[in-house]
């Protein structure tokens, strides 16, 4: 069965069986990191999956009372097994649904049980409901895996911002109009950067044009920024470029936001984005 191993650290057993071995918990902190990680990449944790939780001990003696006593609650034994280091592990699982605060607190209960019987509790990992298939997601989603570069550009500052992840992106034959979009900035003259309040000014305009897209059902993906000599250009890839083009009109001819030009071009080879991608390479 293909699935995404969440959470598996090995730890050394107490050599004495009387002895209660240690819990290293996992933080919800992390739980929450690994929601955000199966977010960004198209995984829809509000729908039933199967999970396997796991024991570990270097007897397998009470495997068979844990089983049991979480048998009562839902969890099916799935099997126990050796591994080489000479631990013995017992696997069970359950299918349901997950947040990162209900997994936190099932976690808070396994590692009770498994104090109770002097075990190790260490973790967990999630795969679709049906054991026969990969997990489910939505190839649409982007991962972000946002880059920078800060490089001189004729005896200027130029710099680069930008999501790197677009490789792993299945529909670019698709989404092959990019729309540029560019905005001249205040700047201060030594280095001809906008100033820390244009900044702040900069980036909220980025998000009401991202927003407005999407609110207006144009599905739109941001590439990547530049910030050089007075002018901060922006890319961002789309699927409707009529519609785009309508909708950033608009925006445009209200001249409630500040001053823009914009362009939509077609790019099959995303031979945009791979001259952004040459540039960060090296850093």
């Amino acid at each position: 069965m293909k699935k995404i191993i969440i959470w598996a650290f090995i730890l050394n057993l107490c050599s004495c069986n009387n002895s209660k071995p240690m819990q290293n918990k996992i933080p919800l902190k992390e739980i929450e990191e690994i929601f955000s990680h199966m977010h960004a990449n198209g995984v829809n944790t509000d729908t039933t999956m199967l999970w396997g939780y796991f024991f570990t001990s270097n007897k397998n003696d009470k495997f068979s009372q844990v089983a049991n006593e979480l048998k009562s609650k839902g969890f099916d034994f799935v099997e126990i097994f050796q591994s080489e280091g000479k631990s013995y592990w017992l696997h069970l699982e359950r299918k349901e649904i997950h947040n990162a605060k209900s997994l936190y607190a099932l976690n808070e209960e396994l590692y009770s049980v498994a104090d109770k019987y002097k075990i190790i509790y260490d973790g967990f990992d999630v795969g679709n409901k049906d054991k026969n298939k990969p997990i489910e997601r939505n190839t649409y989603v982007v991962p972000e895996e946002f880059k920078t570069l800060d490089y001189q550009k004729d005896n200027y500052p130029c710099l680069l911002i930008g999501n790197t992840a677009f490789d792993k992106f299945k529909h670019k034959q698709e989404f092959k109009y990019f729309i540029k979009i560019t905005t001249p900035y205040k700047k201060d003259e030594k280095f001809m950067l906008p100033t820390d309040e244009e900044l702040e000014n900069l980036d909220g305009f980025e998000y009401f044009i991202e927003d407005y897209l999407n609110r207006n059902k144009i599905k739109s993906y941001y590439v990547f920024r530049e910030t050089y000599k007075g002018v901060r250009t922006f890319y961002l890839v789309t699927n409707n470029k009529s519609g785009a083009t309508k909708t950033l009109i608009m925006i445009k001819n209200s001249e409630k936001q500040r001053n823009f030009d914009f362009k939509i071009l077609a790019d099959t080879n995303w031979s945009i984005y791979n001259e952004f991608i040459k540039k960060t390479a090296n850093e």
